[in-house]
């Protein structure tokens, strides 16, 4: 259950919050590398000013996301850009932003207080941008099935809750062999308290330090072999980690940047490009320095992250698929 409960200020055009992920200890291993460790809990507070996003875990100084850190960190960045504020609300990445973009089914069932309830109807592809950004990459087409919202308007008009089943886009996740032990998933949003004052202060009123994310981490990707890296960043990927020296406190070494290019007749898997990229990181780590491994093996000798591209192409009577990606490997330290 990934649940956020806050406050918006629709005048002022800020929210605070507080977000965090709950994997049951007893969930499906098999949704571990897209969700989160079965039997773990991640908690953080999340602030947005307009186009600015800010992350805080425990006591640690706001880190700010804005639309310059995007163009810095690129998708790693994503996962925070996504709240910013939108048409619909202070805070995004909600059902909030769903329901302009539905279609009414029904004629809507009036309730003794005055509030309506409507049954809608959303384009699956747009439902699935309630994802997070790592299963939103995993499928391109979405499929026909309409996602089905039940939306209650208070007696006002004002958007009072929204529930939605998303049962047409786990299907299509299914299909790609994704979140394959889930059976149900659901998304709801509720709006309690309508004009009462929100006590507040934004990041940087508040007395903590706020540092510019893209000031302070960088993409995995651009460190060099050697180099160390915290993982505090609140991200949800370590596409972009904090550099710090190796005598300080540290997640990551890396230790290798590699990449694929091939090209093979007929047709090939799509994870087959971090088959190649696991090779290819295997052969850098038996290489590396001695002194860049030590300290490894919480996770294993090693990891690796990166991006892949599988294109299959069909002409002249024969099929060919070439495999692209970049990897960085890296030690996790104990």
């Amino acid at each position: 259950m990934h649940r956020t409960e806050g406050s918006q200020n629709y005048v002022a055009d800020t929210s605070l919050a507080t977000s965090g992920l709950r994997v049951d200890a007893d969930f499906p291993e098999s949704a571990e590398r897209h969700l989160g460790v079965p039997g773990t809990t991640d908690r953080r507070t999340l602030a947005t000013v307009a186009d600015d996003v800010y992350a805080q875990r425990a006591s640690s100084a706001w880190l700010r996301f804005s639309p310059v850190t995007a163009g810095e960190l690129g998708p790693a960045a994503s996962s925070f850009t996504a709240y910013a504020a939108g048409d619909a609300a202070p805070f995004s990445g909600t059902l909030a932003d769903l329901v302009p973009r539905t279609i009414p089914r029904q004629e809507p069932r009036r309730q003794p207080d005055g509030s309506r309830v409507y049954r809608v109807t959303a384009l699956p592809e747009v439902a699935a941008e309630l994802l997070p950004g790592n299963l939103r990459a995993v499928a391109r087409k979405w499929g026909p099935d309409p996602v089905w919202l039940t939306v209650t308007l208070d007696a006002k008009g004002r958007l009072a809750k929204a529930t939605a089943d998303l049962g047409p886009v786990l299907a299509r996740l299914h299909d790609r062999k994704v979140l394959s032990g889930v059976t149900r998933l659901d998304a709801s949003y509720e709006l309690t308290a309508f004009g009462e004052p929100v006590r507040y202060r934004v990041p940087g009123e508040d007395g903590a330090r706020v540092e510019a994310a893209e000031a302070v981490l960088a993409p995995v990707g651009t460190l060099k072999g050697g180099q160390c890296a915290a993982a505090d960043t609140g991200l949800d990927t370590i596409g972009a980690v904090r550099p710090v020296g190796c005598s300080e406190p540290h997640d990551l070494r890396v230790f290798a940047q590699t990449s694929v290019d091939l090209t093979f007749p007929g047709k090939k898997e799509a994870d087959s490009g971090k088959d190649y990229g696991d090779e290819q990181c295997g052969r850098a780590y038996a290489e590396a320095p001695g002194e860049w491994l030590r300290g490894s093996g919480a996770e294993g000798p090693y990891s690796f992250t990166g991006s892949t591209s599988v294109v299959v192409s069909t002409g002249a009577g024969k099929t060919e698929t070439t495999v692209s990606g970049a990897y960085t490997c890296y030690t996790v330290t104990s």
